[in-house]
């Protein structure tokens, strides 16, 4: 039961090889089967710390591998150096519905990204939704009301669609509920638990089939079933850590700042975000993307003061063959261009520039040297390695035009003009790959961490050489590549023509 959980969990150190491509002595895998009591993990995200740790974080999906609506949350893993000695936390945990059950009438905590600024904090953002709340059926609306010319969090009652209530400004640990602008009874504590008259609201916890575990769990305003509720739209919540990852502060919600009334989602772009100099400043930036008229696109929620407030870029512009760009990944280029690889619905990532630290970009076109899986989270990284005097950066992505499948990983070396050319290629599985995120260790080698199985992780370690070839760190073999399907073939001779075409 979740009532009988901790906020954090004590060291689990993890003796088990993963599954999958890797072999003995194989770095230990951050989510395996089993960790806090959970089956099924979706959704990698990875960073390597300013003190060399590892911070990891995933969904837990419990015991289904379903998006939301459904009982879902997110917990982060911590590692000294990446390979093993990993310990956990549940920073994103929702009581409604009872570990281990799965039902789409739960409250959920779904796809997360992860980055560090130079102060040393920590910051995870995720979505966050109501009761029987995901993608297919949130509701366009920021989830705000304007009052005193403040955007505050809207409420309704139970069972009601008139939101005329309202969470006001916090004050030390607690904000005021308003009616019609009017104080009630109802006040929310900072993890938004409700009070009224001072006391904590609570209600039944759920299991299987709805029915009571026998559990009381405290009120949040994201239970349908609380006195009051928030709006069926998606919540971006933050929430940040100054001892890298091992407490997590209370969280910030950032629709009052950053999502429009006209859009219905505005989420996550899972893996990692970025901190980048602009100006002779940090600035934050997390990919996030929205399907305002009907159409994916991507934009960047972008902070200049570490994190205490944020604003939204504009939208990136999509080319008609990707028809869309929706969970994206930054790379840094030597200019202080940032360049932007976009999941999309054609077989090619999408990719495009900034020159403005992300608040503008150029339009979205199809990197044609990166084919493979459509429909799929890619992931890209800077690293600290050269080859022949040239930045290198590293790709994860499918590499099947069938589907979610064989997995690659794809070394660019950055020459003139910001020109990336992708200069060699590891196959890391054959069969199911879907979600990955990489991140470079402190001792130079390349982490990935993805989804090798539906709702499973596999994670590895690889070795990068002066040449850009990779090859993994415990010594198995690479794994064989795949022999190319007919439409893998025509795939890469249409890329090789359109390649040459746009030169």
């Amino acid at each position: 039961m979740k009532k009988s959980l901790s906020f954090f969990f004590t060291v689990l150190l993890l003796a088990a090889t993963p599954m999958g491509v890797l072999g003995a002595g194989a770095a230990v895998n951050p989510f395996e089967t089993g960790t806090l009591g959970c089956e099924r993990f979706r959704i990698p995200a990875l960073w390597t710390l300013r003190d060399g740790r590892v911070l990891a974080s995933a969904d837990l999906r419990w015991n289904h591998g379903v998006d939301a609506p459904q009982n879902l949350d997110v917990a982060a893993s911590l590692s000294p150096d990446g390979y093993a000695g990993w310990t956990y936390a549940v920073p994103n945990r929702l009581d409604d519905y009872a570990d281990g059950t799965g039902s789409a009438k739960s409250a959920a905590y779904i796809d997360s990204a992860l980055l560090q600024s130079d102060s040393g904090r920590v910051f995870l953002l995720t979505d966050l939704f109501l009761s029987g709340t995901g993608y297919p059926n949130a509701q366009k609306g920021s989830g705000c009301v304007t009052v005193d010319g403040k955007r505050c969090i809207a409420l309704a009652a139970r069972g009601s669609d008139d939101y005329r209530y309202c969470i006001a400004d916090f004050d030390g640990g607690f904000a005021p509920v308003l009616e019609n602008g009017s104080p009630t009874a109802y006040a929310v504590d900072r993890e938004y638990r409700l009070y009224k008259d001072g006391a904590l609201c609570t209600m039944a916890q759920k299991g299987d089939d709805d029915v009571p575990t026998g559990e009381t769990v405290a009120q949040t305003v994201f239970y349908a079933d609380a006195d009051l509720h928030v709006f069926p739209t998606p919540f971006l919540c933050l929430r940040t850590s100054d001892d890298g990852g091992k407490s997590w502060s209370a969280p910030t919600l950032l629709n009052p700042m950053v999502k429009r009334d006209s859009e219905a989602f505005l989420g996550v772009c899972p893996g990692r975000g970025a901190a980048v100099q602009v100006d002779g400043h940090e600035r934050l930036i997390f990919p996030v993307y929205s399907n305002e008229n009907g159409k994916e696109h991507a934009l960047m929620l972008y902070s200049d003061d570490d994190g205490n407030t944020w604003q939204r870029g504009a939208d990136v512009r999509n080319a008609r063959l990707l028809q869309k760009t929706s969970e994206s990944q930054i790379i840094t280029l030597p200019d202080g261009t940032l360049r932007l690889f976009s999941r999309t619905a054609s077989h090619f990532v999408g990719v495009c520039d900034s020159a403005d630290g992300g608040v503008s970009w150029t339009k979205s076109k199809p990197a044609w040297a990166l084919f493979g899986t459509k429909n799929c989270m890619v992931s890209f990284i800077n690293t600290t390695h050269t080859v022949g005097g040239k930045p290198v950066v590293l790709c994860s992505m499918g590499g099947s035009a069938k589907g979610r499948a064989n997995g690659v990983l794809r070394v660019g070396v950055i020459g003139d003009r910001n020109r990336i050319d992708w200069i060699s290629e590891l196959p890391v599985n054959e069969g199911f790959f879907a979600y990955s995120c990489l991140t470079e260790l402190s001792d130079g080698k390349i982490a990935l961490l993805f989804e090798d199985e539906a709702a499973h992780f596999c994670y590895g370690v690889y070795d990068l050489a002066d040449d850009g070839s990779l090859s993994p760190t415990d010594g198995s073999d690479p794994v064989a590549v795949p022999a190319p399907t007919f439409a893998d073939r025509l795939l890469r001779l249409f890329a090789k023509f359109m390649a040459a075409v746009s030169c």
